[in-house]
């Protein structure tokens, strides 16, 4: 089962907020990077990287681990003044007041623990160029891309609209979904794309956005994927659906946790190759439908360099940028 989107996060934070305003009454670490902690009378289940709800399937804990140790000591019975998520981003962070429990879940995943700004423990520690978690480090987010639609469509590229649209933060899969409603093809340059398309994908997304709806779909019985599009049997919340497609069994199996997570990279991987592949022919096709200019214009530059390829730019009415060596050829 595939992991949950930036979308879906900004949704769960729906089904969160009713905690606010209740006290932190337990906190387990059922398996590596599998959480579990009960706020008021609702129990919210973290696997890091994967998924963030509240659950009505509970299951044993093992003994607590140090940090979780460290989490009972300084969350313990304190009550959580807001849960909320960093712009569309995969973290969420519960705010104790002067103390917060961050779940960044992204890539792996982890959890910080921030104190005043400052990292009082971490669940993994980890180093980048420009960022650090290690206690006693300033706590900072990591970089953020995500844009407006209307900014997007307004500077678009020569990558993929699906590309393109990347920075919407939504996840990738509502973007093909988006892309599919809107009848424009993943793989279109965005530059290439018309008015009536940029006006087409502005109202599917506002639509979509406007109509949020959970659901599960069902492949030969069982529980096969969850969207937020009301694509299959519907749900009344977000955590339901979650429970019903991953379930304690599937969690409970930490060999079948740890192919689960592979299949989903490589699923993702290979619809960004899927992607690039398509981009690629594309400009191979470009490419074969005028060979004969190509094979022109290297044989001119081998010959006299960008002067040749300036004059014969010139006959044909193409621009040359002599300076980036870019040159734009009629379609």
């Amino acid at each position: 089962m595939r992991p949950m989107a930036n979308l879906e996060y900004t949704y769960i934070i729906r089904e969160l907020k009713p905690m606010e305003g209740k006290h932190l009454d337990k906190f387990y670490e059922l398996r590596s990077g599998v959480f579990r902690m009960k706020i008021g009378s609702d129990s919210v289940l973290i696997a890091l990287g994967k998924r963030l709800h509240i659950t009505k399937l509970l299951e044993g804990a093992p003994e607590p681990t140090g940090f979780v140790m460290k989490v009972r000591k300084e969350l313990g019975g304190r009550k959580l003044k807001e849960v909320r998520q960093k712009g569309r981003d995969r973290i969420i962070i519960f705010d104790f007041g002067g103390m917060e429990l961050v779940a960044e879940m992204f890539g792996g995943g982890n959890m910080v623990l921030v104190e005043n700004g400052k990292i009082n423990y971490v669940y993994e520690k980890k180093e980048w160029k420009d960022r650090s978690l290690k206690p006693g480090e300033n706590y900072s987010f990591p970089p953020s891309d995500e844009r407006e639609l209307d900014g997007i469509l307004k500077n678009l590229g020569d990558k993929s609209i699906a590309s393109e649209l990347i920075p919407l933060n939504i996840g990738i899969t509502y973007v093909k979904k988006i892309l599919a409603d809107a009848g424009v093809p993943e793989a279109k340059k965005g530059s290439e794309l018309a008015p009536a398309e940029k006006k087409k994908i502005a109202e599917v997304y506002a639509r979509r956005m406007e109509s949020l709806s959970p659901s599960v779909i069902i492949v030969g019985g069982n529980p096969a994927d969850y969207s937020l599009f009301a694509e299959g049997e519907p749900f009344e919340s977000l955590s339901a659906a979650l429970d019903e497609c991953f379930g304690v069994a599937e969690e409970g199996n930490p060999e079948l946790k740890k192919l689960e997570e592979t299949l989903a990279k490589q699923e993702e991987r290979l619809r960004e190759l899927d992607i690039e592949e398509k981009e690629t022919k594309a400009k191979g096709d470009l490419i074969f439908e005028r060979y004969a200019e190509v094979e022109e214009l290297l044989s001119a530059y081998k010959k006299g360099g960008l002067a040749e390829i300036g004059r014969i730019a010139k006959e044909k009415g193409w621009n040359l940028d002599k300076k980036k060596k870019e040159l734009e050829m009629e379609l």
